[in-house]
């Protein structure tokens, strides 16, 4: 299985999926956070011209069968689906799994990568993060045990991840001015006192 990571502006996500789906040539399953991104997804990809099916919880069973047994049968070359909706979605020859967004929960990216490289054939999982998903792919690489490596697409400037200067905090319990010393209300506190 080959990994690999793109960082790219959130604005420049659709026109690096264009640039993927054209180099892509097999069956390509996308996933997004959302219901709502996935239909975005969808209309954009059918906007470049390719056959596209969504998998996510506002279709109805039908739908999502319909989309599936397409997608397994070569009718729709690309899948996009929700990480709830993707359950179950057991298809040979997925050439490529595209995390358009990456997922809330590091082990939901186990999942989905897991789509592609079935029974014994190459496989590859390709990511989308913003600038400021660093932490997010950090966990995932600790989850995976392992570096994630980053990609530059040659059409694109190339994006870094942004670095937040952190400082350590200090918390007391003193209020501006007040010593810490508390006031002792014999145990029971103020409001209980006769």
């Amino acid at each position: 299985m080959e990994q690999e990571l793109f960082i790219v502006k959130k604005e420049d996500k659709n026109k690096l999926l264009a640039k993927l789906l054209a180099e892509y040539r097999g069956a390509v399953l996308i996933f997004s956070r959302t219901k709502h991104g996935a239909r975005k997804i969808c209309n954009a990809v059918r906007d470049m011209g390719h056959r596209v099916a969504e998998i996510h919880s506002n279709r109805s069973l039908g739908q999502r069968r319909e989309a599936l047994d397409g997608f397994k049968s070569g009718r729709y070359r690309v899948l996009v689906a929700t990480d709830i909706a993707s359950r179950g979605i057991d298809v040979v020859g997925i050439e490529v799994v595209i995390n358009y967004d990456l997922p809330d929960n590091p082990g939901d990216y186990v999942h989905r990568i897991g789509r592609t490289g079935r029974a014994g054939a190459p496989g590859r999982a390709i990511s989308f993060a913003t600038p400021d998903q660093k932490s997010a792919v950090h966990d995932i690489e600790k989850l995976l045990r392992t570096a994630i490596a980053i990609s530059k697409h040659p059409e694109f400037s190339e994006e870094k991840f942004i670095e937040y200067k952190t400082t350590p905090r200090h918390f007391s319990h003193k209020r501006f001015g007040q010593s810490f010393s508390r006031p002792s209300y014999g145990g029971r506190g103020r409001f209980f006192r006769k």
